[in-house]
């Protein structure tokens, strides 16, 4: 087994309500009861934390995400772009934090440590669209435009009922998106009122897909047509009980894939890894596994 001396904690200045100076002294002290060298860093800028996972995941062992899912996809693409052989470790402080309910990391600062302490690691698939990685999530339709375009304030201030809040205001919004999704070949076409890929257990802060196998080189596809009423009912169902009680409604298509192909033939937006993402065409392919620490 590989010795484990390395860390690399890589933070989010907005991070614990801004506070995150105050708590790294604490934070690299109880992990130096493990191992020998933690070291922090901050991205210049807000999009630059893909580069310094890339330049530095040679060189140590885990580098930790503090802050939430946006952090930690940079960090992702960052390490998955080395090819470096590095875990991956997960200190939940953003709103959602879908990755580390999917890990079972605790949203708790002394649990999330913890859990680095321990080092029980699981290998995690991640998406790639030929030019980044996503981890959890590529979504459009049907209330998406909450994850990003709920304010920081409001996100301090009210957390997840901030994305409520909006989601609220848009929910009568779209009326069908036009798309041609390809999933290992099979060519599906329509108007759909959602569409996600979903690698994970967790999307938005509910579990939606409770037990999901994290590295059998696939992801979710879920499609839900825009026919009226009842596909309002089942986008509520599936997000009220999960991905298992909408695989028989005729309203909605659920695949597991290894290579998607998504043709956008409207200018609809999309949410990647809970960030804004625009594309006409992209295709998505499953085929890197990183490893994750996990609880």
């Amino acid at each position: 087994m590989k010795d484990i001396q390395k860390v690399l904690i890589i933070y989010n200045p907005k991070a614990m309500k801004g506070r995150v100076q105050e708590f790294l002294p604490s934070i690299k002290q109880r992990l130096s009861l493990r191992f020998a060298q933690v070291d922090d860093v901050c991205a210049p800028s807000a999009d630059g934390n893909e580069d310094l996972a890339r330049k530095n995941a040679e060189k140590y062992d885990i580098i930790v995400s503090l802050g939430g899912d946006g952090t930690l996809h940079q960090i992702v693409s960052g390490v998955a772009k080395s090819g470096a052989d590095c875990k991956i470790g997960v200190l939940p402080f953003g709103t959602c934090n879908d990755v580390a309910r999917t890990l079972g990391v605790p949203r708790n600062l002394d649990g999330a440590i913890d859990c680095i302490l321990r080092l029980n690691s699981t290998k995690y698939d991640v998406m790639y669209d030929g030019d980044g990685y996503a981890v959890y999530s590529l979504a459009t339709g049907y209330l998406t435009q909450t994850s990003y375009a709920a304010s920081t304030k409001s996100k301090k201030r009210f957390g997840r009922l901030a994305y409520v809040f909006l989601g609220i205001k848009l929910a009568f919004r779209y009326i069908g998106i036009p798309m041609t999704v390809t999933c290992d070949g099979e060519r599906i076409h329509d108007k759909f009122s959602y569409f996600m890929l979903m690698n994970g257990e967790s999307v938005g802060g509910f579990k939606l897909n409770k037990g999901e196998v994290l590295n059998n080189n696939k992801v979710k596809v879920v499609m839900v047509k825009k026919k009226g009423l009842g596909s309002l009912f089942a986008f509520v169902k599936l997000f009220m009980f999960g991905i298992n009680s909408v695989k028989k409604s005729k309203y909605v298509i659920v695949r597991d894939a290894n290579d998607i192909l998504i043709e956008n033939h409207s200018n609809e937006p999309f949410t990647l890894d809970g960030e804004k993402a625009t594309f006409l065409k992209k295709r998505i392919q499953v085929n890197n596994a990183i490893s994750f620490i996990t609880k």
